[in-house]
């Protein structure tokens, strides 16, 4: 029988710091501090030391897909800007788990070419899981190393780095190295957390500054050539090799 539009139900008449049980919850803004709390705690987590390098811990992979990373990760708007045609070639770098892999390879179709690249075996597994699990076959994974991009020389249109240049060593040589691995017309593009930038992230004392990412690839003999700003959390940036510059390795 429906309830006459003027009376209450036992669910309106409970008090507002009260639950139908009769527990009193914890108010929200309590419960909204600790829950950053927690999260921020398990983001200075996610990084882990392998030979003297601190890196993404594949234990926490979790956090690399999943929509509630497209919400901020913005993955259609980023693979739009950077204009990838059908038959084109990315190396995805530092691929984690294949969030981005897996675009780039439908972004560039069965004639193009996906290098997904990585240094732990642990993500290697699940990037071969992914490709296997999605049928994504021209994706060929690359077990690269901490101090060399390991790339097929001008095998890439477009070198693609998210998240993961921090965590490079000796960046302007590792940058440096990524020169003859572009075809004619090739970019980098590198997508990093903005120091303060708002939401959860990898800790402050890694993060980098967009002028501290455009000189050390200026350094390396590139230029800024286009720089994105709607994203919430993260610079974008994207850079060809300077004409006539080789620029210094170190």
């Amino acid at each position: 029988m429906a309830a006459h539009p003027g009376a209450r139900s036992r669910r309106d008449v409970v008090g507002p710091t009260t639950t139908a049980a009769g527990r009193t919850p914890a108010p929200a803004p309590r419960l909204a501090r600790v829950l950053a709390a927690a999260l921020l705690a398990a983001c200075a987590g996610t990084m882990h030391e392998v030979e003297g390098r601190r890196i993404f811990n594949p234990l926490y992979r979790v956090f690399l897909d999943g929509s509630h990373r497209d919400a901020w990760q913005r993955p259609r708007e980023v693979i739009a800007a950077l204009r990838i045609e059908p038959g084109a070639a990315v190396a995805d770098v530092g691929a984690g788990t294949g969030y981005f892999s897996e675009r780039f390879a439908r972004a560039v179709g069965p004639s193009g070419r996906v290098y997904a690249t990585e240094v732990q075996d642990a993500m290697l597994d699940a990037l071969a899981e992914r490709v296997a699990e999605r049928g994504l076959g021209n994706v060929t994974l690359l077990r690269a190393a901490f101090d060399d991009p390991s790339l097929p020389e001008a095998c890439c249109d477009l070198v693609f780095l998210a998240n993961v240049y921090k965590e490079i060593d000796r960046r302007v040589a590792w940058t440096r190295r990524l020169v003859p691995a572009l075809r004619p017309g090739g970019r980098v593009a590198i997508v990093e957390y903005r120091p303060g930038a708002p939401g959860i992230g990898p800790p402050e004392d890694v993060r980098l500054s967009e002028a501290q990412i455009v000189a050390e690839l200026t350094a390396a003999g590139f230029a800024l050539v286009e720089r994105h700003d709607f994203l919430p959390r993260q610079s974008f940036l994207v850079f060809a090799p300077a004409a006539g510059g080789d620029g210094p390795v170190e």
